[in-house]
């Protein structure tokens, strides 16, 4: 009773080891390569500046505080102007007389030229009077000339916004001495924001201005606004094997703010097809390297198929799928379920790979496997 026993279970085990692997396959082609690659930065505004004054004086008065906001051209601080105001109104009062003093000559040397023609007067009195008018009217113009510099001067007392935006830091307070290198006011335009990014230089043929992209701000929770690319810089960071990528977003409803982090998505297509596989297609082996199992239909078998190790060579790699640029052809099923522990030619079922059981979507990253050989 227990031989009996025993050897039906040593025939149940028999059986159990000689049946086939069961495994999920997905047939690969060729097709346009697509991928998304995450690139993150800093939203910082284009135009941010320390605003200082124009000429040095005393604050007499600030209009602004921090978190205001501001049209170009606003009053940020005015200074004391009495000084300078005191001086353009002896300017002006200078002005005046030396006018009077203009008509008193050209009344002068008209008087002159009527009494020359009589022979009443010398020609030398008569053009020592004609130059007592272009001296006049030279003084005449030189006093103008300092009106309008003092003008200028006194006009400059008053700070003003260059751009509209935000105040980020009032820096004075009211009986502050300042001088003309003195920051009073912190000013950064919230408009339009900018993205800065350093993208990997594998890339740079890739990612060209205009090009559109989704940028997510952190802030947002996971919201994303569409942008373009506004220029790339040629010049690579031999460091970091990277160049920039600057991206502009609006900012017209104010939600976004200079600091804040964010992820710029890039959606890169190239239209020359090449074949892909799914990257759960490869099997890590000890010493580093990996391989692809392909099925072959086989009627010696009873399952009809066999798994066969492949060497493939392996280019670009992102969302989910690698590149083969060779050992595999379009049309060949590859084992996406079931190719841990294969063994060369061995037996196996199919079933082909349900939505269910599609290769699992990867994290968003990008890499690149440059011409490196899979075993």
């Amino acid at each position: 009773m227990r031989v009996s026993a025993v050897l039906f279970m040593l025939a149940m085990v028999g059986e159990t080891l000689a049946a086939p692997a069961t495994v999920a396959t997905t047939t690969v082609e060729k097709r346009g390569w697509q991928q998304t690659v995450p690139l993150y930065g800093t939203l910082t505004s284009p135009r941010d500046a320390a605003v200082t004054p124009r000429v040095a004086g005393l604050v007499d008065s600030v209009a602004v505080d921090a978190g205001d906001r501001v049209d170009a051209g606003d009053t940020l601080i005015e200074l004391d102007r009495r000084l300078d105001a005191l001086t353009l109104e002896t300017q002006e009062a200078s002005i005046t007389e030396a006018r009077a003093r203009l008509v008193e000559a050209r009344r002068l040397r008209d008087e002159a030229q009527r009494l020359a023609s009589r022979g009443a007067i010398s020609t030398t009195e008569l053009k020592s009077r004609s130059s007592q008018v272009s001296v006049r009217a030279a003084a005449l113009q030189r006093l103008r000339a300092e009106a309008d510099l003092q003008r200028e001067r006194l006009a400059r007392h008053v700070v003003v916004a260059p751009f509209a935006g935000v105040v980020r830091e009032r820096q004075v307070e009211p009986g502050e001495y300042v001088a003309q290198t003195t920051p009073v006011v912190g000013l950064v335009s919230t408009e339009r924001l900018r993205v800065d990014t350093a993208a990997p230089q594998q890339y740079f043929d890739l990612i060209d201005p205009g090009m559109p992209v989704r940028i997510q701000p952190e802030a947002l929770d996971g919201d994303e606004i569409a942008g373009r690319v506004d220029v790339t810089v040629p010049a690579s960071d031999a460091l970091a094997r990277s160049f920039l990528v600057r991206t502009f977003v609006s900012n017209e409803n104010g939600r976004l703010a200079p600091g804040m982090s964010a992820k710029v998505l890039f959606d890169i297509q190239r239209s020359d097809p090449v074949l892909v596989a799914p990257r759960d297609a490869l099997v890590r082996v000890p010493g580093g390297g990996t391989r692809m199992w392909v099925v072959v239909a086989d009627t010696e078998v009873d399952s009809g198929y066999r798994a066969v190790k492949r060497q493939v060579t392996l280019g670009r790699s992102a969302d989910g799928v690698v590149e083969v640029r060779s050992g595999l052809e379009p049309g060949e099923r590859v084992v996406v379920r079931g190719n841990e522990s294969l063994e060369n030619n061995e037996p196996v079922r199919v079933r082909e790979a349900t939505a269910g059981s599609q290769p699992s979507a990867l994290p968003e990253r990008s890499l690149r496997l440059t011409g490196g050989q899979a075993s």
